[in-house]
């Protein structure tokens, strides 16, 4: 099974349309300070290319590569990048978790969101990033930690969110909890223990904006013949009910005046010298 069929949330339109909420400010933010105006940079697992498109305007002397194993995703990343008018990207189909098809040391920056929580060889891909880094060159990676998800007000409905998301992750032999690992597999990946800055961060989902977000997309990620409902159902992680009342439940806690949910992330920036 390919890297594609094996991402837990397809990339259907309403999975790309939730991506697309993502911004480089909000869902990067760590890796922003360590940019610099003429830098190559590779976004891999780009998705639609809300965030690709955000680091490309900060290159402008530079050049932003979007790679994606997903056509359908890489089309979107296109329409979103020339929407905004960019012309120093490029796309490029690939899997991180084999070889890259770059040669060594072509990249100032290599970054990557949501993207090794997904992967069963993320020591792997943890290298090739490394490969195709130019010496000084930095990794940025940001991975939830499934375990850690919140919901307020409380509904014992809304803990198949984590189960679900878990359990499939789990059975495509990737790490749920990959967050927390992201330095142990930096240092697998070849990567010095004074080389690596390991931080924390938190989605915190709590103005209406926000909210409204969160709970229509995954009512809509959820639905009736959907990738993820599907396999959530097939793996065996939850019943037809169960998922329905999620559904439900997240209907009903969108609506909540003090709606809010969190769940932490491991952020990763690891430098090759």
């Amino acid at each position: 099974m390919s890297e594609a069929a094996k991402y837990i949330h397809g990339h259907a339109p309403e999975v790309l349309a939730a991506h697309a909420w993502r911004t480089a400010a909000r869902d990067a933010a760590h890796v922003l300070p360590h940019i610099q105006p003429s830098f190559t940079v590779l976004d891999v697992g780009c998705g639609p290319g809300t965030i690709s498109a955000d680091l490309a305007a900060l290159v402008p002397t530079g050049r932003l590569t979007c790679l994606e194993i997903s056509e359908s995703a890489l089309a979107a990343a296109r329409q979103t990048c020339a929407d905004r008018g960019l012309s120093n990207v490029g796309f490029v189909a690939g899997d991180v978790t084999t070889r890259l098809p770059f040669p060594d040391g072509v990249f100032d920056i290599v970054h990557a969101h949501q993207v090794i929580v997904h992967l069963a060889q993320p020591v792997a891909a943890l290298r090739e990033m490394r490969r195709v880094l130019r010496p000084g060159g930095l990794v940025a990676c940001k991975d939830m930690v499934v375990k850690t998800a919140v919901w307020y007000p409380p509904d014992p409905r809304l803990a198949l969110w984590e189960v679900g998301i878990a359990g499939t992750i789990a059975e495509n032999g990737a790490d749920p909890q990959m967050g927390i690992r992201l330095k142990a597999v930096a240092l697998e990946a070849g990567f010095g223990e004074d080389e690596i800055d390991c931080r924390g961060s938190c989605w915190a989902f709590t103005d209406r904006e926000a909210v409204d977000y969160w709970g229509n997309s995954w009512v809509a990620r959820l639905g009736i013949g959907t990738e993820l409902r599907e396999r959530i159902l097939r793996g065996g992680h939850a019943t037809e009910q169960a998922v329905d009342d999620f559904v439900g439940a997240v209907k009903a806690w969108t609506g909540e005046p003090g709606a809010w949910f969190g769940c932490m992330h491991g952020e990763l920036l690891a430098r090759k010298t």
